[in-house]
């Protein structure tokens, strides 16, 4: 089949039955049909090389690639395979290019680069974070020492994306806590922030904002440790003892959030992982008013996200279209980052005072 004589956009898409559900594959095929976009869904145990050819992929193997990590033999397959087709034929846009989905997979790799990415910004920031890979108590009171982690600390596994373990964390307030955390993990200081999050939803060059709870304010001192799921602590309707603020936090006036810093921060990270599909956490530091990146997530799910199967299909014809005129002399489609305006093209419409 050549492409080029195609009247159709040719995209191979792969999510796992659970994202297929969640995220609701037959309304986007819908979408695309009136588009001229055929969608043909990948089978990940069969050779890729006979079922195309595709224009593009579409994709989210965060789970595969946590079940390649864990030496899951056909998952190590699947992944071995998606990721040759990509170096064998390097006009097919993929969306999302695999070494930054790679690099999200791990925490630590996350927060390196954000602490690289951010280390001239005076406004935004990650906070402090080091890997404690063994349970000893000294050995790991010494790395929080040198990395200069604050009290009280997150303990996140390394792991970010597979499933409901990798939402599984502990807040741990003093040295002797430490002992709770399930080990190996990603230390990170806590940041104060009125237990106000927000997301922020990438689609390629427009981005949404919603407001979601997040947890309260905590203070050093010997309380125990909390262990906390923080897809649940963060949900729109969520009631969680651990998301209402104190009554002496309430009385503080948070800083107002303001959408151009969050639209810088959407130019950093795409160009940073030169990637479209994005989920970015962030919150206001509550003492200073800078704005903290806590997580970044490939392919988020977009939940309160208006119109994003409408959103997702511009994107697909934005990058065939880019891809088609960017080939070098190689007929490689180099991917190509487009920062956004100094201010969004659209939000949520949420209010994020």
């Amino acid at each position: 089949m050549d492409l080029s004589k195609s009247p159709e956009i040719v995209v191979g898409y792969w999510f796992n039955d659970k994202k297929c559900q969640k995220f609701g594959v037959e309304e986007l095929e819908t979408v695309c049909r009136r588009r001229d976009i055929k969608l043909v869904k990948l089978d990940m145990s069969s050779p890729l090389e006979d079922q195309g050819p595709f224009h593009m992929i579409l994709h989210k193997v965060t789970a595969l690639y946590a079940q390649a990590l864990s030496d899951d033999p056909k998952a190590v397959a699947a992944v071995k395979m998606l990721e040759s087709y990509a170096a064998n034929h390097p006009e097919v846009f993929i969306i999302d290019p695999l070494p930054g989905v790679r690099k999200l997979l791990l925490r630590q790799e996350t927060y390196q680069l954000l602490q690289h990415t951010l280390k001239d910004e005076k406004d935004v920031f990650t906070p402090r974070f080091v890997l404690l890979p063994t349970s000893d108590l000294k050995a790991n009171e010494v790395l929080l020492k040198e990395a200069k982690i604050t009290f009280p600390v997150v303990c996140k596994p390394l792991t970010a994306g597979g499933g409901r373990e990798a939402h599984e964390m502990d807040v741990v307030f003093n040295q002797n806590g430490i002992s709770d955390c399930a080990v190996p993990c990603v230390a990170q200081s806590f940041i104060n922030h009125g237990a106000v999050l927000y997301k922020l939803f990438v689609l390629g060059p427009v981005w949404f904002v919603v407001v979601r709870p997040s947890l309260k304010n905590f203070y050093a001192g010997e309380q125990e440790t909390v262990h906390f799921n923080s897809h649940h602590v963060s949900k729109a309707d969520s009631q969680s003892p651990l998301n209402q603020l104190d009554p002496v936090d309430k009385a503080e006036d948070l800083p107002k959030a303001d959408p151009s810093v969050f639209n810088r921060i959407v130019s950093i990270v795409r160009e940073a992982l030169n990637m479209d599909l994005l989920g970015i956490d962030v919150v206001v530091e509550s003492s200073t008013g800078k704005y903290g990146i806590i997580d970044v997530n490939a392919f988020p799910s977009y939940d309160s996200v208006p119109n994003v199967m409408e959103h997702l299909v511009d994107l697909l014809v934005f990058r065939t279209t880019r891809c088609s005129t960017a080939k070098n002399s190689e007929g490689q489609c180099h991917p190509l980052i487009f920062a956004s305006p100094d201010q969004p093209q659209e939000d949520s419409g949420v209010d994020t005072g």
